[in-house]
């Protein structure tokens, strides 16, 4: 366990400094521990993928911050239990609230931090790169970040070669984050390419 936090502390210090590499072995590390955790909390793959994306995404937005954390597994939880719950909760009061408390109420819990300001933001500038793309990379992307296909059941559906569904992948990645870079947004890359 020593081992580990040490490891994990070492990582926050590369990350904060911006090194990718070692946010993908964090993202790598912990992603088979936190899927079952999301999942028995929203039973709902779909929503299990977005918040752990959303976890990490808030991670790497804040990462100068984490040179202070002293227990990096403790506070990848915490904030992955945070989301989740928050989802939770956000999803049971929309039940009870129907139509009564829709957008306006949302909106205003939402935007009153400065990190959902940032976080609709970074979400809003990565659909504008979505767009961007040429529609046959539109469509790929999609296929397989929206809804979850696999390069080979990509390649099968379109009539394509798998190689050429993982190289349209991998380059629509690259587009995507140096277009979020001009926007002064930096998201590594395997965070845009990830699929669970």
């Amino acid at each position: 366990m020593e081992h580990n936090t040490n490891r994990d502390l070492e990582l926050f210090s590369l990350i904060a400094d911006g090194d990718e590499a070692a946010f993908e072995q964090l993202y790598n590390l912990y992603l088979p521990e936190l899927y079952p955790v999301v999942f028995n909390i929203v039973r709902s793959e779909l929503l299990v993928k977005d918040i752990i994306q959303e976890v990490f995404l808030y991670l790497w937005m804040d990462r100068e911050k984490l040179n202070g954390v002293d227990q990096p597994r403790h506070w990848i939880f915490k904030i992955t239990y945070n989301r989740a719950y928050s989802w939770l909760k956000k999803q049971i009061t929309r039940q009870r609230a129907a139509l009564e408390l829709q957008s306006e109420q949302q909106d205003q819990q939402e935007n009153t931090t400065e990190e959902a300001l940032s976080f609709s933001e970074a979400t809003k500038l990565v659909q504008e790169a979505i767009n961007s793309l040429p529609a046959k990379s539109q469509q790929i992307y999609r296929l397989s970040r929206e809804t979850g296909l696999k390069p080979a059941a990509i390649a099968q559906q379109l009539g394509m070669d798998v190689q050429v569904v993982k190289n349209s992948l991998y380059r629509s990645g690259k587009t995507l984050k140096i277009y979020l870079e001009g926007k002064g947004i930096i998201i590594p890359i395997a965070l845009l390419l990830t699929r669970l």
